[in-house]
């Protein structure tokens, strides 16, 4: 009985030591992860390099030769607000800093991805679904963070959010959500009303919405705005420019809360390839045929004025829309234009007044 007793005890004293050694060999484990500002080795021959962090990030990459990161904290990023890339809005920080990744040496040869941990009770606090989080990348300019749904994933298993596709890993990065029932891109309506309002924050950063037909618009602005677009069927021939005509029979009418403001802004107008070639059925041309022209949000008999052809590109198929550079403000009525087919090695006729960067110039 007495060496019964005694065996147990032993087993219960060594299954102890066993539970304590493994919890301090855990935390031995987790004490050697890196954190912010240390080296990490970065294996070659596209041997897999799988780097956790003390703060849940996580790097995954092959290379084909031996390198090395350092990971830094930026506790001041850009602010979430400031989106490009994918619409709806407002986004959110999800996280009180930003991640800076920096290589020894320039790498575009990698396969990598990133993933950054998300914690599902603070996102309903915050009132975001594990869904619309995102790991966005800050943009060149630094003007806005980028989010690419092509190479975004969210592993709802594990809590995070990854960038896949990854071929180098230089940049900063932030998590962000969006506090919107929908997911995926959000398109906005025309019309008026809450739903239907684009709002702007303003400050340094780049904001994105586009409508249901693909009309779409890249802002700065200094301050605080909201923006709506309608359709007005009906376009008097009078008011185009000579040997034109509109490829639409309605225009779009954007009119903002604050008309009078100058912003910065870029425009992608779509236009349908089928109405073009119904216009012009011995041939057509988009990229020296359509232009963007623009008149004041009231008015009724004005002429509509091209935009100076310098600020426009035609980005023809799959896209289908043209890019307008330089826009000002954003308060107006626009049509697209149709001219006269180029002939080849012509120069494109200037029109005699043209929109100069929201200006007219005669």
């Amino acid at each position: 009985m007495a060496l019964s007793l005694l065996l147990s005890r032993t087993v219960a004293i060594l299954l102890c030591c066993n539970y304590f050694l493994a919890a301090v060999l855990a935390q031995n484990e987790t004490e050697k992860l890196p954190t912010f500002g240390d080296t990490v080795q970065v294996l070659g021959a596209m041997a897999r390099t799988d780097q956790d962090f003390k703060d849940g990030l996580a790097l995954d990459l092959f290379s084909p030769k031996n390198r090395t990161l350092v990971v830094k904290q930026n506790t001041s990023p850009l602010p979430a607000g400031f989106i490009t890339g994918t619409t709806g809005e407002p986004f959110i920080a999800l996280s009180s800093y930003s991640y800076i990744i920096q290589m020894n040496e320039t790498a575009n040869d990698l396969i990598a991805k990133i993933e950054v941990p998300y914690d599902p009770e603070q996102l309903k606090k915050v009132g975001v679904q594990e869904a619309n989080t995102y790991v966005a990348t800050l943009a060149a300019d630094k003007m806005s963070w980028v989010i690419d749904d092509s190479t975004r994933n969210v592993h709802r298993s594990e809590n995070n959010t990854r960038i896949i596709k990854m071929t180098s890993m230089d940049g900063e990065y932030l998590l962000v959500g969006r506090q919107t029932v929908d997911t995926s891109n959000i398109f906005v309506q025309y019309g008026q009303g809450a739903t239907r309002t684009v709002n702007m924050t303003g400050g340094s950063g780049k904001q994105q919405a586009e409508f249901i037909d693909g009309l779409r618009f890249s802002v700065q602005t200094n301050r605080s705005m909201t923006m709506n677009v309608d359709l007005k069927q009906g376009i008097n021939p009078g008011s185009l420019p000579a040997n034109t005509v509109s490829l639409n029979s309605y225009m779009w009418i954007v009119n903002s809360s604050d008309p009078s403001m100058r912003i910065d802004a870029e425009m992608l107008v779509p236009f349908n390839r089928a109405m073009l070639t119904a216009l012009r059925p011995a041939g057509s041309s988009p990229s020296t045929m359509l232009t963007v022209a623009k008149r004041a949000l009231n008015d009724t008999n004005g002429q509509f004025t091209p935009f100076n052809p310098d600020l426009q590109t035609v980005r023809e198929l799959p896209e289908d829309r043209i890019q307008i550079q330089g826009v000002n403000r954003l308060d107006g009525q626009y049509i697209i234009l149709v001219t006269q087919p180029k002939a080849v090695g012509a120069t494109t006729p200037a029109a005699p007044n043209i929109i100069v960067s929201g200006g007219m110039v005669t």
